[in-house]
């Protein structure tokens, strides 16, 4: 059977043959329904249209008077804190308190036996009375009384033998009397001569003895004293009290322990954490805006600082910086400062700790969303909606938290539309529908996050 086509489409023997064939035309019908089709589309006119920009959602930057803050981190210490350790040694008999308990200062806390020191308080003052005894004897001894009263008799025994030796020379001069009288007179009164100075030697010894005895017996008292008073102290050394107010850690010496005076480790410590103390190390430029803006050439006992603890970042314990470091730290450029902030209980020793110190005001700064901000390897950054409504992308540099806004530092006027979420939905340059929130969205946000127009002042 012959193909209708076959002559008169005027085609060649071998297409013709192929087309008569029942087995050939059959694969290629379909081929020729397709290339139909194609050729029967090439004429219609292209109907695509590229679809509408997409929507975003802007806000407009807010713009006020903020504080900026110096932020460092620090850790907290105790006010006070005081190692307990023992004066003398002993078996520990009594302790009285319990481990971590909040003690008051002068309060009992541990005792020593005291039956040692109580002997040797007894001792002691039994020599004191002794060497007391001993002043009163050689206060009232009567050996310089003696030694004058003998020197009177040398006197008297001196002044008759002159007047014999004179009544024998007046006698030996008129040969009233012999020359051996005259010479026993001489002899009489030389032995009363020298036995006058005997007794006046005898005098002086005597006052020398007085006054060295008295002084021997006053200074034997005193130390006989000086031993009671030290007796009376290990005495009362033995009952150790808490020489401040605070939390005492746990015991560390059980009943019946012996404690030594050397022992490096302490029976017990005791801080005191109210005020408790947090110190810091800040930047010098930073912290010469802090004193630029509070006036301060000396210490720092009128700058405010506000705390918060670990990962929080509410900053909601105030007070004050009461100690500034007088040099800075050649190895790191910064100085210390400390921190004095009341506390219940809930701050202890050891935490860390952020500061937040407010260095000086920003007139008119520029504050957007959280969200408003990317980051990548070149830093901050924000997508603006210009007047084409076209996305530009501006470098930032974000500064301090205020609520839910972040001061920034770049290209940005308060009247332009800023992109507030879905960074990474669009890139620059791509035309979008910028679409702003209505007042009552807005509203809704601002009692949702809050506002830098509705936050409470920084403190001052």
């Amino acid at each position: 059977m012959r193909h209708p086509l076959s002559n008169a489409m005027g085609l060649r023997p071998s297409v013709q043959r192929l087309l008569n064939s029942p087995h050939g035309f059959m694969p290629i019908w379909p081929v020729g329904i397709a290339l139909f089709l194609v050729l029967a589309g090439c004429g219609q006119p292209n109907t695509y249209q590229a679809p509408p920009p997409p929507d975003v959602q802007v806000s407009l930057p807010r713009q006020l008077t903020v504080t900026s803050y110096v932020e460092v981190t620090g850790t907290t210490q105790a006010s006070e804190r005081v190692e307990l350790h023992s004066r003398v040694k002993g078996f520990l008999v009594e302790r009285k308190f319990e481990d971590g308990a909040l003690v008051n200062a002068g309060q009992l806390l541990f005792v020593i036996d005291e039956e040692p020191f109580k002997v040797k308080l007894q001792y002691a003052q039994a020599k004191a009375n002794e060497a007391e005894a001993n002043v009163k004897k050689a206060n009232e001894s009567k050996a310089r009384e003696i030694a004058k009263a003998q020197f009177s008799v040398r006197e008297s025994q001196l002044a008759l033998a002159e007047s014999d030796h004179e009544r024998r020379s007046n006698l030996l001069a008129k040969q009233a009397s012999s020359k051996q009288e005259f010479d026993q007179s001489s002899a009489t009164l030389n032995s009363a001569k020298a036995q006058l100075l005997a007794a006046r030697a005898e005098v002086e010894q005597a006052e020398v003895n007085y006054s060295t005895g008295l002084l021997s017996a006053a200074a034997a008292l005193k130390l006989a004293q000086s031993e009671v008073r030290t007796a009376e102290l290990d005495l009362e050394y033995c009952r150790i009290v808490a020489p401040i107010s605070g939390r005492i850690d746990r015991r560390v010496f059980d009943i019946g322990n012996y404690i030594t005076t050397d022992a490096a480790t302490p029976l017990a410590t005791i801080v005191r954490v109210d005020p408790i103390y947090a110190y810091a190390a800040v930047s010098e430029n930073d912290l010469l805006k802090v004193k630029t803006r509070y006036g301060i050439q000396g210490d720092g006992q009128t700058i405010p600082v506000l705390m918060s603890l670990g990962d929080q970042r509410d900053f909601s314990i105030s007070g004050t910086i009461d100690y500034i470091a007088p040099t800075v730290l050649s190895g790191t450029g910064t100085v210390q400062i400390r921190g004095v902030f009341k506390n219940s209980g809930l701050i202890i020793p050891g935490m860390f700790v952020r500061f937040r110190i407010p260095s000086e005001e920003l007139p008119d700064a520029i504050l957007v969303s959280e969200r408003s901000l990317g980051y990548d390897q070149s830093g901050a950054y924000i997508y603006v909606v210009n007047a084409e409504d076209v996305i530009e992308r501006r470098l930032v540099v974000p500064g301090d938290t205020v609520d839910s806004y972040r001061v920034i530092q770049g290209e940005l006027k308060a009247n332009e539309r800023v992109m507030s979420d879905g960074l990474l939905k669009v890139r620059p340059g791509m035309k979008v529908n910028a679409k702003l929130p209505t007042p009552e969205a807005e509203a809704k946000g601002k009692v949702a996050t809050g506002s830098p127009h509705d936050a409470p002042p920084p403190s001052p």
